[in-house]
């Protein structure tokens, strides 16, 4: 997929479906981890003049829940995000990685995914438009950059049971020394799967 590609299979990645292993994910955290809160996370891609990259932060080691996860820059619903996904993502990034919402262009939220800590997370995807990034000491330990071509590739991920429900299967995607697993790979895989089906 070209930058060029990125913007009309962004915008209309709301509308493809869950495969069957993603939607077993998610219905097994529905039963177990219902009712949710609401969260959103902002999926960034860099275009530059190699193809695309994808955003991703190594969460604090510190931190009370996910400490030292990949994960997407995102977080809990506030009520000043005037119930807007994209306000909530948007706002997250610039708190954990000092980006403005104006270095962001924005498409719509993609549906729900839900994790064991009781939050039903909103993907948004979104393009860097220009400026830098910098890590917030207390929230996120390091930035990096993956090809977004390597997330994109199906075949790059392996599966795992589920902790919460042993018999679903979830992808992970092995990255240099990085573990990306949980909410953060399964919102990837969703869109490699989407990616594949263009």
């Amino acid at each position: 997929m070209t930058p060029a590609d990125l913007p009309s299979f962004l915008a209309a990645l709301h509308r493809h479906a869950p495969c069957a292993a993603l939607n077993a994910r998610n219905v097994s955290m529905a039963r177990h981890c219902a009712p949710f809160k609401e969260a959103a996370v902002l999926v960034g891609i860099v275009p530059d003049a190699a193809g695309a990259r994808l955003l991703l932060t190594r969460r604090t080691d510190s931190l009370r829940h996910h400490g030292g996860q990949i994960a997407f820059p995102g977080g809990r619903q506030d009520p000043t995000d005037g119930g807007s996904h994209t306000a909530t993502a948007l706002r997250e990034a610039a708190e954990e990685i000092h980006t403005p919402p104006e270095s962001w262009q924005t498409f719509p939220p993609l549906a729900p995914f839900y994790t064991p800590a009781g939050y039903a997370v909103r993907p948004v995807p979104a393009l860097h438009t220009g400026g830098t990034w910098r890590a917030s000491p207390g929230e996120v330990a390091e930035i990096f950059l993956i090809p977004l071509a390597t997330a994109l590739n199906p075949a790059n991920y392996r599966f795992r049971p589920l902790p919460q429900d042993p018999a679903v299967s979830v992808p992970a995607l092995p990255y240099l020394h990085y573990d990306i697993w949980g909410l953060t790979a399964a919102v990837l895989y969703h869109i490699a799967q989407a990616a594949e089906a263009v």
